[in-house]
């Protein structure tokens, strides 16, 4: 039994697509959002999803009081900040906060709530409302589970404004930096490609064994070419109809001129000409 599993984990592809988002940046959020509808045919093949948050420290901090006073925009006395113009910064990184521990606990949740969360919240100042809404209204999840998860991610006592948190510490250690979506695949950055193209390369990674989408879709791709292709020979043949029509309009325009011209010239002068001619 132990050598099928490990022949079966062999068997599988391994896929790692890396996120990096800033959850102010409605594209990566938007982006993210989108895989709600694939990952669960593409994790079965053996994709795995990593995220990146963007978050900032206070530069000056340390200097000014090390970490021992409050920061508007800033747990950890300033350890870990984000800003945002429809936000206040501790909202936004308890939302990070929020969606990590729901990361952690189910992906698929996680997909569902980013999905509805970047069409709802991400230029919502209520930020702590919108998502609760969400959760509960919408999915119907227990959103007791998630505060105490934020919660018991703040080392020790007191002001949360001044504690530090292992889940922040966490992210910041991955060093991501950038305010607007990046996307790695197998470490080769696909950023610049769409959505879609990124689907199409997870299709192709996993050529031996795709999901079903996967196949769908090269259906769906090839019915489409051959689609296109009858469309062009019906176009051209459309094309060669009107040049025949034309050009037979501009022959029959022809000889109906050559036929009113003869009928132009008067019968005595005609038969003058011929008569003419016949004489000897």
């Amino acid at each position: 039994m132990l050598f099928l599993s490990i022949l079966i984990g062999y068997c599988v592809a391994q896929l790692n697509l890396t996120i990096g988002i800033d959850i102010t940046n409605k594209e990566s959020l938007n982006y993210l959002g989108r895989l709600e509808q694939y990952y669960e045919q593409f994790e079965e093949k053996g994709l795995s999803i990593y995220i990146l948050n963007h978050i900032l420290p206070c530069y000056t901090c340390k200097q000014r009081h090390n970490y021992t006073q409050p920061e508007p925009n800033c747990f950890g006395g300033g350890r870990y900040c984000q800003f945002s113009t429809y936000a206040n910064g501790q909202l936004v990184l308890t939302e990070i906060l929020r969606q990590n521990c729901l990361f952690t606990k189910d992906i698929y949740i996680f997909l569902s709530y980013i999905n509805l969360f970047q069409q709802e919240c991400v230029e919502n100042p209520h930020y702590t409302f919108c998502s609760d809404n969400i959760l509960k209204n919408i999915i119907n999840y227990n959103i007791t589970e998630i505060d105490e998860c934020i919660n018991a991610s703040f080392i020790g006592k007191g002001d949360q404004a001044l504690l530090e948190n292992q889940i922040l510490a966490q992210e910041m250690n991955k060093k991501y930096n950038q305010s607007s979506l990046n996307v790695y695949l197998d470490n080769i950055d696909i950023t610049n490609l769409q959505f879609n193209e990124m689907i199409i390369q997870l299709c192709q990674k996993l050529n031996n064994d795709p999901p079903e989408y996967c196949n769908i879709y090269s259906l769906v791709e090839k019915n489409t070419t051959i689609k296109l292709d009858e469309q062009i020979f019906f176009y051209l043949f459309i094309v060669i109809l009107i040049l025949l029509i034309l050009i037979s309009i501009k022959m029959l325009k022809k000889v109906n001129y050559v036929i009113q011209n003869k009928a132009s010239i008067p019968i005595e002068e005609t038969i003058g000409i011929i008569s003419e001619e016949n004489v000897q």
